[in-house]
Formats: C-alpha cells, sequence, structure tokens
C-alpha cells in the first residue's frame, strides 16, 4: 500500500468521525470495519480478488462524500420506474433518502419497509443481529468501506408466513458534481421462515463526472422461503459501481438473484451464496452489455454448507469495440454437504476482434457425493444462423440484432417480475441496430 493512497483513505477520516460520534448500536461495527478498510487499502491487480479489475482510478480519485443537498426531479426518474405493477418504492439521491420520491405506500401488516436508519433506531435489535453478516468484509475493502459508512438505505423486514404481493423497488440515484463523489447504499432484507418477497434495485446515474457508487444488499432468508432479487446497473459513464450482495439462507429455500449490467465505466458485481440449510436452492445470473472500453467484473462464491442443496450460476456477457470482462465463479463444498447439485456457466459473446473475456470457472469439493460441474464458452455469432435469417428477408444487421437479442433473453426470460422482464427487453432492443423492428416481432413477444 502506498503513501498516497493511505493519504487517499485518511480523507474519509472526519467524515467517518462524524458517523462515529452519533453513538449508537453501530458504533463498535463502523469502527472495526474502517480500521479494516485501513488496513487492506486499495484493491490492486497483485491480489486474487481483482486480478483484472483495475482499481486505480478509485484509489488516485480525489473522493468525498456525497452532499445532501442535491435536487432531483421525478420526471428524470421516469424511464427508470416500474409500470404495470404497484410497488413500494424507496429513493435515494447520493445515498440520501428522498421522502418526496418515495411512495412506499401500504404495506401489509407486520411487514417493515422502511429507511434503515429508522430501522436502526426503531428495530435496534434486528438490525444488529443480522447486518454485515452475509458478505466477508474482513476481506474486501469496499465491502469494509461500506460497512464503515452504513447510515442509510433500504430495510425489508418479513415476518414468518407472510407473502409480500407487490415488489419493493430502491432507486439508488447518483447526481455526480465537479469533484468526484462516494456514496455507500446498504440493503438489509431479513425474510422470515415461510415468507415471500421480492425486491428490486436500481442503480442510476443522471451525470456522467467520476464518482463511486458502492452499494451492498444483504439477504438472510429462513426456512421454505422465496425471495426475488433483482438488481439494474444503469450508471452515468465516468461511474465506477462496485456492488456487493451476501445471502443466507435455510431448509427448503430458493433465492434467485439477478444482476443486469448495462451502463458505468466499471461495474463489479461482487456475489457470495450460502446455503446453510438443506433442500435449498440459490439461482444467480447476470447479464452485461460491454462497449467502449467499459470494463464488468463478475466475482461469485456460492458455499454450500448443508447436504442436499442446488445452486446454479449463468451469466452471459455480450461486448463490443473494445469492452472487456472478467468472471470468476467458485463453488465450495463443505465436507458434509453431500448431494449438493451445483452448476456454474458463463457464456460470453464476442461482437469485434478488440472485446476481452477473462473467465475463471472453480470447484472447490470436500464431498464425496456430489455432482458439481462448470463451464466457460467465449465465440461469435454463428454466421450460418445469421445467413438463414437473412435469405429469408430479414436485413443483415437486423440479423445479427436478433442472434444478440436471443443470446441475451436466455437470462432475461427468467424474470417472473413480468414489467421487469419487458423492461429489460426494451433496454436490450434499444441498444441493438434495428431493435425497434425486432420489438414488433412476434418472436419478440
Amino acid at each position: 500500500m502506498t503513501t498516497d493512497t493511505m493519504n487517499d483513505q485518511h480523507l474519509f477520516e472526519s467524515e467517518f468521525t462524524r458517523l462515529v460520534d452519533l453513538g449508537g448500536p453501530l458504533a463498535g461495527l463502523r469502527r472495526e470495519a474502517y480500521d479494516r478498510f485501513i488496513e487492506l487499502g486499495w484493491p490492486t491487480m497483485r491480489g486474487e480478488a481483482y486480478r483484472y479489475t483495475d482499481c486505480r482510478p478509485i484509489a488516485e480519485a480525489d473522493l468525498q462524500l456525497a452532499s445532501p443537498d442535491v435536487e432531483v426531479a421525478m420526471d428524470e426518474l421516469r424511464s427508470h420506474l416500474l409500470e404495470g405493477v404497484p410497488t413500494h418504492r424507496l429513493v435515494f439521491v447520493n445515498g440520501v433518502y428522498n421522502d418526496t420520491l418515495s411512495d412506499i405506500g401500504t404495506v401489509p401488516g407486520g411487514v417493515t419497509v422502511t429507511r434503515l436508519a429508522s430501522a436502526i433506531e426503531d428495530q435496534e435489535d434486528l438490525v444488529t443481529r443480522h447486518l454485515g453478516t452475509t458478505i466477508d468484509w474482513k476481506s474486501d475493502a469496499f465491502d469494509a468501506l461500506n460497512t464503515a459508512f452504513v447510515e442509510d438505505g433500504l430495510f425489508m423486514h418479513v415476518p414468518a408466513g407472510v407473502h409480500l404481493e407487490h415488489p419493493v423497488h430502491v432507486l439508488h440515484v447518483t447526481r455526480p458534481g465537479a469533484k468526484p463523489i462516494v456514496s455507500h447504499p446498504r440493503a438489509l432484507i431479513v425474510v422470515e421462515d415461510g415468507g415471500r418477497a421480492t425486491c428490486v434495485e436500481t442503480c442510476c446515474g443522471l451525470g456522467d463526472e467520476p464518482c463511486l457508487v458502492n452499494p451492498v444488499t444483504e439477504i438472510v432468508a429462513g426456512h421454505d422461503v422465496h425471495v426475488d432479487h433483482y438488481r439494474i446497473v444503469r450508471e452515468g459513464a465516468g461511474t465506477w459501481h462496485i456492488g456487493g450482495l451476501g445471502l443466507i439462507q435455510g431448509n427448503g429455500t430458493n433465492v434467485n438473484s439477478c444482476c443486469m449490467a448495462l451502463d458505468g465505466a466499471l461495474i463489479r458485481n461482487g456475489m457470495t451464496a450460502t446455503l446453510d440449510g438443506t433442500d435449498g436452492m440459490a439461482n444467480l445470473r447476470g447479464l452485461a452489455l460491454v462497449d467502449g472500453t467499459r470494463h464488468v467484473d463478475n466475482f461469485l462464491r456460492v458455499n454450500h454448507m448443508k447436504p442436499d442443496c442446488n445452486s446454479r450460476e449463468y451469466f452471459k456477457h455480450i461486448l463490443s469495440d473494445k469492452g472487456s470482462t472478467s468472471f470468476t465463479g467458485r463453488i465450495y463444498v463443505e465436507q458434509d454437504a453431500q448431494k449438493t447439485d451445483a452448476v456454474q456457466t458463463n457464456m460470453n459473446l464476442l461482437l469485434s476482434e478488440q472485446a476481452r473475456v477473462r473467465t475463471r470457472p472453480q470447484l472447490e469439493i470436500f464431498a464425496d457425493d456430489v455432482k458439481c460441474t462448470h463451464g466457460a464458452t467465449i465465440g461469435r455469432l454463428d454466421e450460418q444462423a445469421a445467413f438463414y435469417l437473412h435469405a429469408r428477408g430479414i436485413g443483415r444487421e437486423a440479423a445479427r440484432s436478433l442472434l444478440t437479442f436471443a443470446f441475451a433473453n436466455e437470462v432475461i426470460e427468467d424474470i417472473e417480475l413480468l414489467p421487469l422482464r419487458r423492461k429489460m427487453e426494451t433496454l436490450i432492443l434499444e441498444r441493438l441496430p434495428h431493435g425497434d423492428l425486432l420489438q414488433s416481432m412476434d418472436s419478440v413477444d
């Protein structure tokens, strides 16, 4: 760790002192996490976890905590809202809750959908029991930094046996300023035994100046729970988005999480799933569209700790121009986790000669009665298929776009929330040549 890097880190010290001076139940956790961040330093490419992701621009930026005095109009968010379904909406602008833009509405009895800042005061025991338990913030500098500055975000609690009918939609809105800013959104989702819930996170940028968005989401799911979680990344052209997800689940629980990375200078999606009960399923998916000189990094770990559990990791990248991606996926199987069934797949579609892909599927197995597989592919469009479509009256560019959309659609077609699935279809088609024509075709509908 260089002297310059240390100086950059200590720029946060005055803001951190303000948080610690507030006291409260998280003061000890914040202090421990901040000390760990200083000890770890900014990640470098010499470390295994960030081997293919260059964080030097972040470390060299004169980052400052975002100012709370930022105005955003609802019209600026229209394109990011979910249409056709009621939602419990929370909006955070540069990490600060905006009551005017939010509309939580009425939630079922016993369910809590609120600001994390409010939950820290009103449900202290529940927050302190779970916050920081699903992620390894002692090993990852960005998770440690988020934990050190945890102050606000989503808190969602679904009691036992309750099905939350409407999805919770959280919008993390970033409006950069003249100087590089940083925000640390946090979400804590706790679903008790027999509960069901859906959460959509949209990270959207309203400017192209350099900034760091460092969100962390934790999902704690009990027994016989079903949780659907989605994160859509549509940041500004100069945004470094370093996102983390941690989840832990009990017996007979099904958790689905999907990250769709569309915009941002650098996007890193770290996901850690721990199956700590029998007969569970963890389904992690991702889709990235990478153009220009952007880089997307998906870094996953699935921990099978108990017998008779399944996991699926399915990630697709579409690259054009000089875009680059990296994928690291590790399946870990504990000695007692017999009858584990785990499948990991990473597929990459190259649309240019300059695009670059690095993929590292990994298995770490200590049980002897398991079925674990992994696979990775890197290839181009099937020119024979494109010619077949062209010969039937579809233009060459439209044919290539149709094949590209079909490649992406294998991820988004599994989105259970129909309005979100339709929105993702539209967003992808808008980026493809003749996408408007394809959107009107019966095959897309």
